[in-house]
This record gives C-alpha cells, sequence and structure tokens, in this order.
C-alpha cells in the first residue's frame, strides 16, 4: 500500500525536528527509526493505530519511545498522513481541520 503525507502534515514533520534540535539530550536518530518503523507497520497494516478520538476514519499510529504518532486516514490503496502529532499536543485539532476542509473541496470538484 503507498504511504503519502498531506500538506497538512508539514508543520507537525518541522514541530518534530525542531523538537529533537532543542532537545539535544533526546535520540534524534531513533525519532527517525521509529518513524520509519511506523511507516512500513502502515503500509503492512493500514489498520494498525486506533480511532482518533472517536473518529472511526481518523486513525492513530503511536512512534515507539516517542511523544509522537502518525494521525492518518486510509483510502483505496493509500495511506494518507494528516498530521506527526505531538501527543502532548497543541497542534493536531488545526490539521484535522485543513484536512477536512481540503477534502471537501476535493469532493466538490470531482463532481
Amino acid at each position: 500500500m503507498k504511504l503519502k503525507y498531506l500538506d497538512t502534515a508539514e508543520s507537525g514533520l518541522r514541530w518534530m525536528r525542531r523538537y529533537y534540535r532543542e532537545q539535544p539530550q533526546l535520540d534524534a536518530g531513533k525519532a527517525v527509526a521509529a518513524l520509519q518503523r511506523a511507516e512500513a507497520i502502515l503500509q503492512e497494516f493500514p489498520f494498525s493505530g486506533t480511532a482518533y478520538e472517536g473518529r472511526e476514519s481518523v486513525r492513530e499510529y503511536r512512534l515507539q519511545g516517542s511523544v509522537f504518532s502518525l494521525l492518518y486516514t486510509v483510502a483505496s490503496d493509500t495511506i494518507w498522513i494528516i498530521d506527526l502529532h505531538d501527543q502532548r499536543g497543541y497542534r493536531s485539532a488545526e490539521a484535522l481541520r485543513h484536512f477536512q476542509q481540503d477534502l471537501r473541496k476535493r469532493m466538490r470538484g470531482a463532481k
């Protein structure tokens, strides 16, 4: 199965990079490896994540040994990464809002 990052995930990726750059005592290499493992697992088992905040169409897969997780949805043969979510955090509601707006625009254009 293909895995693609939506534009809404860009700020989450930037936040993760910044977080590990500002926390040099943490192992950024392990976090990157955990992200790569998560991507591989999702490609093999796309429904491995749990429903995110009661939304069946949006799932969360936690990155092992990290405070981050992937928020994603599955459509056809593609896993769409909506956000790289800081589990303590603040940003993902905004990313989900942007994803829903973008999806509505695409659906209107497809008619």
